[in-house]
């Protein structure tokens, strides 16, 4: 889903996508019985660095992907999210849209509770979360997919993304990509975006995500 997601967003002229790992918190004991899913964080670990406050700083906009976990987001999520406290005091995360993405391993699982529940820590920062609004979603089949609130894959019984999975994910990525353009534009012609530029405390030539 991040890669659809990037995808979309890389659609948008000037974009930068570079996707990474919210840290990991369980121990090394945890995944040392677990095989399989040590196999999983070693080959992530891999491909992908881990992300930093720096980086959410610095990005014109942040997509932020969990799965469902009691109906909530992950506390790997909530940890890093906890250590951005240095960065709200300064308020360098506000108007800084940010987009959401959620697994979960059925149906009504709590998917969309885990979206509304990690945009709460967000809107605190000051951060804009970015929707999918239900024309834009489609009709028919294509209307089963995703959520008003962030893309969502349930990936029960060895379930992959569908290609009405995947569109939504590009079209989030799009929505994202294009607001952030938009918000560090630093233009002279309607003087809005050069305020909320302003607020973010930097202006970019490249949007990066």
């Amino acid at each position: 889903m991040a890669r659809e997601i990037a995808a979309g967003a890389l659609s948008v002229p000037d974009t930068e996508v570079a996707i990474k790992l919210i840290p990991e918190i369980l121990p090394d004991a945890f995944f040392d019985e677990k095989p399989d899913l040590k196999k999983i964080r070693d080959t992530l670990r891999a491909e992908f660095k881990e992300v930093t406050r720096d980086d959410f700083v610095e990005a014109d906009g942040i997509l932020i992907g969990t799965p469902t976990h009691f109906g909530s987001f992950a506390s790997q999520v909530k940890h890093f999210l906890d250590g951005l406290t240095p960065a709200w005091l300064k308020g360098k995360l506000v108007n800084k849209p940010v987009a959401l993405f959620c697994s979960a391993g059925s149906m009504h699982g709590g998917e969309e509770l885990t979206l509304i529940s990690l945009m709460i820590p967000l809107l605190n920062l000051g951060m804009i979360p970015i929707g999918i609004p239900y024309p834009i979603q489609g009709e028919s089949s294509d209307f089963d997919a995703g959520s008003p609130y962030g893309a969502i894959f349930v990936s029960g019984h060895g379930r992959k993304p569908s290609e009405a999975d995947r569109k939504i994910a590009r079209i989030l990525g799009v929505r994202l990509a294009s607001l952030a353009s938009i918000l560090s534009c630093g233009c002279e012609h309607c003087g809005a975006c050069r305020i909320f530029g302003e607020s973010m405390g930097s202006l970019s030539q490249n949007k990066t995500l």
